[in-house]
């Protein structure tokens, strides 16, 4: 664990990284820690003959990204991307599945921020040269609340099953929550306060009898959360 944590880091991407317009201020391998890299590790990890994206079915990236039929990574002259715009060398190229096929291409430039962020997420968490324990600070911004679920799901089933790394996620989002498998003992949730003297409080919130009547009841995680019954909330009137 130690040796683990020598590499530990705290990942928080930014769109304009993503997308390639910004530079990477943070290198490491094999992302940086605000999104940089992301293109040569799609395409390092991508197997087009067996149709994955390391340990994830494209299926299961196509069900994310529901307008892309395919992606690579290609350099900036080959993306349709003005000469106007700064990017990096290697840059995403997506096509899009509704568009006319004279017309469907697009780089990381137009493509939703949305995607980039999953991307990221599936290849932070795939990379064999990741970290073994790292952190993403509200990895579910950009998303929409239901991909955000959907991601989470998917994600934390792959971690706990691989059982190689262990990964810290904050968010503020309700429907991260409904994502987990608390059932699971590798999946954890913990409630984060501060007290009145202003000290950091962290407090697991545990599947209980209660917890699992609740939900019986049809009160979800993230109704539970809203509702200040898991804690982890400002206090507000």
């Amino acid at each position: 664990l130690i040796d683990d944590l020598v590499n530990f880091a705290i990942y928080a991407p930014t769109t304009p990284v993503l997308r390639g317009i910004a530079a990477e201020e943070v290198a490491r391998d094999p992302l940086g820690l605000t999104g940089g890299g992301l293109p040569e590790t799609v395409q390092h990890l991508v197997d087009r003959a067996a149709e994955t994206l390391g340990p994830f079915d494209l299926g299961e990236v196509w069900d994310m990204i529901e307008w892309a039929e395919s992606m690579s990574a290609v350099p900036a002259p080959q993306a349709p991307v003005s000469p106007a715009v700064r990017t990096t060398p290697i840059v995403l190229r997506f096509r899009d599945r509704y568009m006319r096929p004279e017309r469907n291409t697009l780089s990381a430039y137009d493509a939703s921020e949305g995607a980039l962020h999953v991307l990221f997420m599936l290849a932070l968490v795939s990379h064999e040269s990741s970290p073994r324990v790292f952190a993403v600070d509200n990895f579910d911004q950009a998303l929409h609340p239901r991909l955000a679920r959907a991601l989470t799901r998917l994600l934390s089933d792959q971690v706990a099953q691989d059982g190689a790394r262990q990964v810290l996620a904050t968010t503020h989002n309700p429907l991260v929550l409904d994502g987990l498998d608390l059932t699971n003992p590798a999946i954890r949730l913990f409630a984060v306060d501060r007290n009145p003297e202003g000290a950091t409080q962290v407090r697991r919130v545990e599947v209980s009898p209660e917890l699992l009547e609740q939900a019986e009841n049809g009160l979800s995680l993230s109704r539970l959360w809203v509702m200040g019954r898991l804690g982890g909330v400002p206090r507000l009137l």
